[in-house]
């Protein structure tokens, strides 16, 4: 079978559903996640697979430990609190169940990249925990790099690549890092020649410099710091033992809203603050209110999570920062929004807000919108708008060219190569030319 196979939900669950009565709930998803991870470092050469014995139980914790002995910041990999497959011994009838499931489905990347975007989304798939206690939704890649556009590449025209910091505060299992990381890496100044210090190295390191992420799940955040090296190796050309161990990967598993001594929840650090970050609301009384009390700005009545990380998001960027999310769109609606919308957000530069409740967003069933704003007071009377007029006629084949969808990247990449023509003459014409630069443009759109 082709490795481009849909992995089925459905599969999923009933491998886990027959796994848990053997090995329990969370070592179930660990077994069956940690043979596709051995797969993907195999089938790609980032890790040394043993000489002798084929695929099985044994060899998945060989090389599963090579893996994490490869780089520091894969030892996670070996931690029985973040991997249980290391406390709980599988049986040849599980693993058979197990194997015959990547069978249908293979877990490598296809193309020249080695992305493992399959590793992330399969780990969504087989943690139910995962989806509905942590809220896990993958970001599809091409989701991924819209927020990018409206966000990181602007940091980079402004600072460049060798001092430009990015975040993801519930990066999940990388999607969004690991395209920042592409871009932060290929990036060229606009109209000038690449850099000639920039060697294959240089950008990789940078890249990894720039990229960081918090998620509250730990083994989704060291998967994140796999995908990140596996990328990182794939462009070397080497497995992942090659790339340097001083070479940051910056990923803490954390609580982002409530954790105050994890050194990348810095406040004003970053360039772009980047993230589709949980919509639900909090069943823990408890955490509930530790969070109402840390966010009192923004919390009121049974309040989405979406509204206080939108608070720890600002707070993270640095001075006129960029702040881009898809987040869910309830706020607009309920009663819980009324003051995040007149005392918090009433406050901020927001310059984007486009409807994207009538686009096709695999795994996405709640209403959400793209928010766009600067960590900075209002500096203008205008909002750039893109409204929603009709959803998708029925299901794409293609998310990614779903019919709203390429309306909404069509009207975003026209306003900004608008706003990029206004800067660049008013940058070159200015001072020749003090009299105002007029354009054609429009703040609103509708799709």
């Amino acid at each position: 079978m082709s490795s481009s196979a849909a992995l089925s939900p459905r599969a999923c669950e009933r491998l886990i559903a027959d796994l848990t009565g053997e090995v329990g709930a969370r070592a179930a998803v660990s077994w069956a996640h940690a043979a596709a991870l051995v797969e993907h470092a195999t089938a790609h050469g980032l890790v040394a697979a043993p000489g002798q014995g084929g695929a099985g139980p044994d060899h998945t914790r060989h090389v599963l430990g090579a893996l994490a002995g490869s780089h520091p910041a894969l030892e996670p990999l070996a931690d029985p609190q973040v991997v249980p497959l290391w406390e709980n011994p599988i049986s040849p009838a599980g693993w058979e169940l197990i194997a015959r499931l990547w069978s249908g489905a293979p877990i490598r990347d296809d193309g020249h990249r080695i992305d493992g975007y399959r590793l992330g989304d399969a780990y969504q798939a087989l943690s139910a925990d995962a989806r509905k206690s942590r809220a896990l939704c993958q970001t599809p890649p091409w989701v991924a790099e819209l927020l990018l556009d409206l966000s990181l590449e602007s940091a980079l025209d402004d600072v460049g690549a060798d001092r430009v910091r990015m975040i993801d505060p519930a990066c999940g299992t990388g999607h969004i890092l690991v395209s920042a990381l592409h871009r932060v890496r290929a990036y060229r100044p606009r109209g000038r020649a690449p850099y000639a210090g920039a060697t294959v190295a240089r950008s990789l390191e940078r890249a990894l410099q720039a990229v960081h992420g918090v998620d509250l799940d730990p083994y989704a955040a060291a998967l994140t710091r796999y995908r990140l090296l596996a990328t990182t190796a794939g462009i070397l050309g080497g497995p992942i033992a090659a790339v340097p161990a001083g070479w940051p990967v910056q990923v803490a598993a954390a609580d982002a809203l409530l954790d105050t001594d994890e050194p990348l929840l810095q406040p004003g650090h970053y360039h772009a603050v980047v993230g589709n970050p949980p919509y639900i609301t909090v069943r823990d009384a408890q955490v509930r209110e530790q969070i109402r009390r840390a966010y009192p700005q923004v919390c009121s009545g049974k309040y989405s999570l979406a509204l206080p990380f939108t608070a720890l998001m600002t707070n993270l960027a640095r001075p006129a920062g960029t702040i881009a999310q898809l987040t869910a769109n309830s706020f607009m609606k309920r009663e819980f929004g009324k003051k995040y919308i007149e005392h918090y957000l009433s406050r901020l530069d927001l310059t984007w807000v486009i409807d994207t409740s009538g686009a096709y967003i695999p795994g996405h069933g709640t209403p959400t919108l793209i928010m766009v704003h600067r960590a900075r007071p209002p500096q203008g009377e205008t909002v750039i708008a893109i409204r929603g007029n009709r959803g998708e006629p029925g299901v794409p084949e293609d998310p990614s060219q779903g019919l709203v969808w390429r309306a909404i990247e069509e009207a975003v990449h026209q306003r900004l190569a608008l706003d990029r023509l206004r800067r660049g003459l008013e940058t070159h014409l200015g001072e020749a030319n003090p009299a105002p630069i007029l354009l054609n443009t429009t703040s609103s759109f509708i799709v």
